[in-house]
């Protein structure tokens, strides 16, 4: 029988199977003359979707997929699960363009595989803008990579004392290898700040980063940030001062133990490098400072070194203080430039060792 006010949900029935060369002859291999004629082909995945109607009631959801629904003849709004949906309750700016990234925000119900990329890119007007920026964020003493710190693009007329406590024009998040990109941004100047922590908010034992100009992305491409924090400085404690240069002479004797001086033949590091500003050259192993030697200006000798493996990092003293030292935001300071030697040196008795080294300032 049929009424005007029908009460049903509207929907698909789904209807998964596997069909084979049994079931379907057409799947068999047809390369006539062939030794492969008829032979068994790959098994074809089917989906049949058929238009059904179920009561208001009716919880046979297993293989159903609601459309919509009709109550007294009339019809309902789709079916949402409310906690699904996301909404923007500020106001959208006038010709820009909004790039939404719900990375990993998407899993496979069977699977459980998630979605690494997905992107949504509207315009407010009838041009998308393309520039695109990306970048690396590192440890400004270490040069380790940053996971899941916040780059943010504010506009050059932005006030630094009120630039936490407005939203920021763009947005982006670093990777595992503390890679950031921006896509779809405009020709317009942006200065960039990068924050560590899970808000926007600015705290003073923040690690952060930014540049010190503003950047493009018409003149722009690629670009480093340098985090730092503000309170933590990294100093080789208990270190013997000896004229221009300084080494570390307790942690000589965790290396050594019982031995003394005398009895220990060493080996000497040589470095020829361009550079002419006063620096820092430290030996580190197992990423702790086991020897340090400042400099104002070349030849750099770093000699009565222990035999052994080490890292061999290099620093811009630039203040002069024999140490490194950190930045500071509202300073506008930034913290000293270091460098890694990209691979380890090898240290040995009665050896003088001369390494190059080009030293980017």
């Amino acid at each position: 029988k049929y009424t005007n006010t029908p009460d049903y949900r509207i929907g698909l029935t789904i209807v998964e199977e596997f069909i084979t060369s049994t079931d379907d002859s057409s799947i068999l291999d047809n390369a006539t003359g062939s030794s492969n004629a008829n032979a068994t082909g790959a098994h074809r995945f089917k989906i049949d979707l058929t238009l059904t109607k179920l009561a208001l009631d009716s919880t046979a959801d297993s293989s159903f997929v609601e459309l919509f629904r009709l109550e007294d003849g009339f019809l309902q709004d789709r079916p949402f699960d409310p906690s699904s949906r996301t909404t923007i309750e500020d106001t959208l700016a006038e010709n820009a363009t909004y790039n939404l990234a719900l990375n990993s925000c998407i899993k496979d119900l069977n699977e459980g595989n998630i979605l690494d990329t997905l992107n949504y890119t509207f315009s407010t007007s009838d041009v998308l803008d393309t520039l695109t920026l990306s970048g690396k964020l590192q440890d400004a003493y270490t040069l380790e990579q940053i996971e899941n710190a916040w780059i943010m693009l504010f506009e050059e007329n932005k006030n630094d004392s009120v630039i936490f406590k407005e939203n920021p024009n763009y947005i982006a998040k670093t990777d595992k290898e503390g890679n950031f990109h921006f896509p779809n941004l405009n020709a317009k100047n942006y200065k960039v700040v990068a924050l560590t922590e899970f808000d926007f908010i600015y705290n003073e034992d923040e690690s952060i980063a930014y540049l010190d100009s503003c950047i493009n992305a018409e003149t722009d491409s690629f670009f480093f940030l340098f985090s730092f924090n503000p309170i933590i400085e990294i100093d080789s404690a208990n270190s013997d001062t000896t004229g221009i240069k300084t080494d570390s002479l307790s942690s000589d004797s965790l290396l050594i133990d019982t031995l003394t001086k005398e009895e220990i033949s060493y080996g000497k590091l040589e470095i020829i490098s361009s550079t002419t500003t006063p620096c820092i050259f430290q030996l580190l192993q197992n990423k702790k400072v086991v020897k340090e030697f400042s400099f104002t200006n070349p030849p750099y000798i770093l000699d009565e070194l222990i035999a052994g493996k080490y890292q061999l990092k290099y620093i811009s003293d630039l203040n002069k203080d024999r140490k490194w030292t950190t930045g500071s935001w509202i300073n506008k300071a930034q913290a000293e430039k270091a460098q890694n030697y990209p691979s380890e040196i090898t240290i040995r008795s009665n050896w003088d060792l001369e390494l190059e080294w080009l030293i980017v300032e």
